[in-house]
């Protein structure tokens, strides 16, 4: 792989002199600044104290990120020439934004095209059909094409507003064989397959699924094979902060470990990206005090994922906690034996078994993260008048999607003589949880009578305010 990537000593440098890692410092280093870090970190031939820098967690980033999003002062490098996008769901508000470079930001699109391309995923031949989500700030449409697009591939941007009527037939007319979107999109289009008069399923030939956003439960996964027979079903991860750097592929790691259910295995490439694996008690003093974390687990361990990016440069991610819960692993030998990926290539190869979010920092559902503070904050802010709430994340009855419902307690006169009030706090609500037609039919708000009608702990007798019954 020829696209550029960065040295831990280089990433390092210039995170020193940046304020996402002090706070005595105004703003992210210009180009002259970066390039005199550089210089200095070539000429300096100890080898990188990576450990000098604390843990970094979501909320103490966007605390400078609010800050540097805010300033319109020319010496503000961070709103300049810088790829936005969204992180995160619902907030109630204005979505927060995080800024990479947009030439890095494009290296990286390409570099994970070669990457997708080498693991085999897809290549020339392959036309992929993607219903990602454009708009509202996010960029998963636009990403998804360039990066499938560096892989090889010709790709058909139908984007989450596409009828779903319209998305078979275009893969039916266009014979698309690859099928790409987040989780709950790729199920819903399945589902909608499942549908069709046979004659018209018989037009369809797809034969990969590449999802990403979420995870697919086992069942969801049966349910694919089901309806289209024996597809390949990939995966590629990233974020907001870290950008597209892992993918699933079951060609090289297998269908996953039957010991842990529901965890899927990711390979990355050690040259990209830096993984640290924790004890969660790295964390137990809050997000305003994580510390250094101490060593990192032992292969097999599971705990918190820590990512230095490799990728990133005028805005550093270093020893960023993730918020998932996962485990290293080298790769198996079915991926040095299945002659897929080159033996140059395989040594900087890694599997990073991903176990699903910590249940401390927030839930996902519809492709979209909803963190516990927030939606804590949202619901008991003063002018929503909720007495109690509840979340509760489920199967559906009808579908394999999953459903969320929100049940609220609130004052009888907001319920019964005050129906504008009512209407008020169900948009509000809705419009935190980011529903639309695509995904109402799996969105119920309960106003609920008394505190009976929660769900609450077989020890203290607390109302539970979050409720997975999905996983």
């Amino acid at each position: 792989m020829n696209s550029k990537v960065f040295s831990l000593h280089e990433v390092l440098a210039v995170a020193r002199i940046h304020p996402f890692y002090s706070a005595q410092i105004q703003y992210p280093p210009d180009s002259k600044a970066i390039q005199n870090a550089l210089d200095a970190a070539a000429s300096d031939q100890a080898a990188p104290d990576f450990r000098l820098f604390p843990l970094t967690t979501k909320k103490q980033l966007y605390k400078a990120i609010e800050r540097l999003t805010a300033d319109t002062s020319p010496e503000n490098t961070y709103r300049h020439s810088s790829y936005l996008s969204i992180t995160g769901g619902g907030s109630g508000g204005l979505p927060m934004l995080f800024a990479t470079d947009a030439f890095e930001n494009r290296v990286q699109r390409a570099r994970m095209g070669e990457f997708i391309r080498t693991c085999g995923l897809v290549g020339p031949g392959d036309w992929v059909l993607t219903t990602h989500t454009s708009g509202h700030f996010y960029r998963s449409l636009d990403l998804t094409l360039e990066i499938l697009e560096n892989a090889g591939a010709s790709v058909l941007s139908a984007g989450n507003v596409m009828e779903l009527a319209e998305v078979t037939a275009a893969l039916a007319h266009y014979r698309g064989n690859v099928l790409s979107g987040d989780g709950s999109q790729v199920i819903r289009a399945i589902h909608h397959i499942a549908t069709l008069p046979a004659e018209e399923r018989k037009l369809i030939k797809i034969d990969k699924i590449i999802y990403t956003s979420e995870p697919l439960t086992p069942a969801q996964r049966a349910y694919v094979t089901h309806v289209l027979g024996p597809v390949k079903i990939y995966s590629l991860l990233g974020s907001s902060e870290a950008g597209p750097w892992a993918l699933s592929c079951p060609d090289l790691t297998g269908d996953g470990p039957p010991e842990v259910p529901g965890a899927a295995d990711f390979v990355f490439d050690t040259r990209t990206m830096r993984i640290e694996i924790l004890d969660p008690s790295a964390l137990d003093g809050g997000d305003d005090s994580a510390g250094e974390g101490g060593e990192s687990l032992p292969d097999g361990s599971p705990g918190i994922i820590v990512q230095t990016s490799l990728q990133r440069l005028k805005n550093p991610l270093v020893r960023y906690v993730s918020g998932d819960i996962g485990s290293l692993h080298p790769l198996p030998e079915l991926a040095t034996t299945s002659g897929v990926i080159p033996l140059s290539e395989l040594e900087h190869f890694r599997v990073l078994r991903l176990r699903g979010r910590d249940g401390r920092f927030s839930f996902k559902w519809y492709g979209m993260y909803f963190e516990f503070d927030k939606l804590a904050a949202f619901m008991q802010a003063e002018e929503r008048g909720i007495l109690q709430w509840q979340v509760v994340l489920a199967s559906s009855e009808s579908s394999p999607e999953l459903t969320l419902e929100v049940r609220v307690l609130v004052p009888s006169s907001n319920v019964g003589d005050a129906v504008a009030a009512k209407s008020e706090l169900v948009k509000a609500i809705e419009d935190y949880f980011v529903v639309f037609p695509e995904n109402t039919h799996l969105f119920l708000i309960k106003f609920v009578k008394d505190l009976t009608e929660f769900e609450r702990s077989s020890t203290g007798g607390k109302v539970l305010h979050f409720i997975d019954r999905a996983h």
